[in-house]
């Protein structure tokens, strides 16, 4: 109990949430009013709405700004499972325990995630959030919702009925499927284990994802070695060659790829590890995989020098711990499997040169070497991603990179979320994973603007094409905040660091800072550069440490008509222009005719220090500031065959 009659001055940390329950909350407002002791209402306490993982959306129905760190969730966790006399397992991404799902004799594990509570039994696939499993435990009862069921997707069994399996081909006819794409003949034996199906035309090899021995997903191959999966988000499957080289059950290795033609090369070497392709590739991880790895003492990471891979694989390691993943460090001696194998390169010699994470604080030149050559090597690639409809901000930033924090400003009215919108859309076409939290507008109305910016003409007058545009519009990584209004930063930042976690989140746009914070004209001035303050340095802490790129907008101070804005103009303190990597600023114009003309004006580049100006020419029609191009266009195409299928 705390004595709150003595001391002046109260700091409650989080560790200590738990006991908040135990103040006496009338001498807390009494001793508010006498002390200025900051406290949040009773109603921050009620119950918190876990996210669900399969959700299009991240659904943050959260009604408290103080939530349960990891910490908590693990004490939570450990008291429940023991006062139901359940053993616990400690392992490297979960808790291990018996399932109570399983209707067998001998019950499967139950997998519980130690970050957000997500549980899975590999056996009988029951999964669902640690609210459901709790509420089952309370209840005494195995019933599960059928929609947490693990479930195998319709798209596999259409196919099945229209295609053939590689197997039952003539010899000639597996060599011709095996020439046609590009495989080498030791590849085969390999890629028949896998179970593919091929149509009729032999243009699309389809190879099931499956969850033990359950099919959950589907990789679809095509002849250049691209790969899509279904379903496009949230696979909860691996692709697995077992090694005939069985090791020590206590110490399995496994080596992790992101294709299908990487794994195979791989295989083709009879290595004593397994062998292990992601279902969405370098994308994202998904939540519910973690339990297939869980038994892994040592896993090592071996994706493509290809823009953005290795960001994904210190990311993915984060996620698998640390402690047990091993990198190939992506540089021009050290490509892909796939590639490798071509070049006729060493693959055993390259995973023997795989090095372990090093020490989060402290390193040595060594440990950063192949990262610099790395870099020189792929000096256009490690400029991060390039934006298609803004070639202008090529020239300038160089490109989108992970790890960065940008600040938007510009005049009200001069269509900073328009603008941003567009941005980000164009970067989510590339597969660059987004979080929006939108403050100031409703999520519809954001996602109706982007449906149009995506199509580039207006949808209420061709309302007949806007299933297409919206199957198209669903296939992108894009996410999408609750929140409305004024938000606690530790709400907010509970949210973003759940989403970056769960749906590897490579870009967070939050519109507004003014708006999350709720400011009035009654808040003192100091206060407000305060708590604006806390918002820029959680953020620039969590784009550093989450490696991902972080876009803020925040609205101008009040500046008379006539005169441009600078970086002084932005709203607070100093901070949010010294802590940002990236300055934008919206600038209008007003011409002799009378009419305004914008630009965007870069202020500040820590990249590569270049500044500069892009002209901003809006269109009406399509709510867009760039021009159609043609590598835009064929990216639109791209998607729209996707969505087809």
């Amino acid at each position: 109990m705390y004595k709150m009659n003595t001391v002046t001055s109260v700091y409650l940390n989080t560790m200590h949430l738990c006991n908040l329950k135990y103040l006496n909350w009338s001498l807390c407002y009494k001793f508010k009013k006498v002390h200025n002791l900051r406290l949040i209402s009773k109603s921050v306490f009620q119950k918190i709405t876990v996210f669900s993982p399969n959700s299009q959306y991240v659904m943050c129905n959260y009604s408290t700004s103080l939530t349960p760190s990891p910490n908590n969730l693990l004490s939570r966790v450990k008291r429940v499972l023991q006062s139901k006399n359940m053993e616990i397992k400690d392992g490297y991404t979960c808790f291990t325990t018996t399932c109570i799902f399983c209707n067998n004799k001998s019950n499967g594990d139950l997998f519980i995630n130690k970050i957000t509570g997500h549980f899975l039994c590999k056996k009988c696939k029951a999964s669902g959030s640690w609210d459901t499993l709790e509420k089952v435990l309370d209840k005494g009862g195995p019933h599960l919702p059928s929609e947490e069921i693990v479930e195998t997707p319709a798209k596999w069994t259409s196919i099945c009925e229209k295609c053939k399996t590689l197997q039952s081909l003539s010899e000639d006819k597996v060599q011709n499927v095996m020439i046609k794409f590009r495989l080498k003949e030791d590849y085969q034996n390999s890629l028949i284990e896998l179970g593919p199906l091929i149509n009729n035309s032999g243009t699309h090899l389809y190879v099931p994802v499956k969850h033990g021995e359950q099919i959950v997903g589907v990789k679809e191959m095509t002849p250049d070695g691209q790969e899509t999966t279904v379903p496009n988000i949230g696979c909860k499957g691996l692709l697995i060659l077992s090694s005939a080289k069985k090791r020590s059950s206590r110490k399995r290795e496994a080596v992790v790829v992101h294709s299908i033609r990487d794994m195979l090369a791989l295989a083709s070497l009879k290595l004593p590890c397994d062998v292990i392709s992601l279902p969405h590739g370098a994308a994202c991880l998904p939540l519910e995989v973690l339990p297939m790895l869980e038994d892994y003492t040592k896993i090592v990471l071996w994706f493509d020098n290809e823009e953005g891979h290795w960001e994904s694989a210190r990311q993915f390691a984060k996620k698998l711990n640390e402690d047990r993943c091993y990198f190939v460090r992506p540089t021009n001696n050290h490509p892909a499997p796939y590639k490798a194998d071509l070049e006729g390169k060493s693959l055993t010699s390259i995973l023997q040169s795989a090095t372990p994470i090093v020490h989060k604080s402290i390193i040595h030149f060594t440990n950063l070497r192949e990262d610099i050559l790395s870099h020189l090597q792929n000096t256009e690639r490690a400029a991060g991603v390039k934006w298609v409809r803004f070639p202008g901000l090529n020239n300038i930033l160089k490109g989108h990179r992970r790890g960065e924090m940008t600040i938007l400003t510009g005049p009200s009215g001069g269509g900073k979320t328009t603008l941003m919108s567009e941005y980000s859309l164009d970067l989510a076409m590339q597969g660059v994973t987004t979080l929006w939290g939108s403050f100031e507008i409703r999520n519809e109305r954001l996602a109706r603007t982007m449906l149009q910016q995506l199509c580039r003409f207006p949808l209420h007058l061709k309302l007949d094409q806007y299933n297409k545009w919206a199957d198209i519009f669903q296939l992108l990584p894009i996410y999408f905040m609750t929140f409305h209004g004024q938000q606690p930063l530790k709400t907010v930042m509970e949210a973003v660091e759940h989403a970056a976690y769960v749906h590897d989140i490579h870009h967070v746009v939050i519109d507004n800072v003014q708006f999350m914070m709720g400011l009035s004209e009654g808040d003192n001035s100091l206060d407000r550069f305060y708590r604006q303050d806390s918002i820029i340095g959680a953020f620039r802490n969590f784009a550093t440490t989450a490696n991902c790129h972080v876009t803020l907008v925040i609205h101008p101070r009040k500046e008379k008509d006539a005169e441009m804005l600078s970086m002084n103009s932005v709203f607070g303190g100093a901070k949010a222009t010294q802590e940002a990597d990236n300055v934008l600023i919206i600038q209008q114009k007003t011409m002799q005719n009378l009419k305004i003309r914008k630009f965007l004006q870069i202020a500040k580049n820590r990249y590569s220090g270049d500044l500069g100006i892009m002209p901003l020419d809006f269109d009406k029609e399509s709510l867009s500031f760039s021009k159609k191009y043609q590598k835009s266009n064929s990216i639109v195409e791209e998607l729209v065959v996707r969505s087809a299928r």
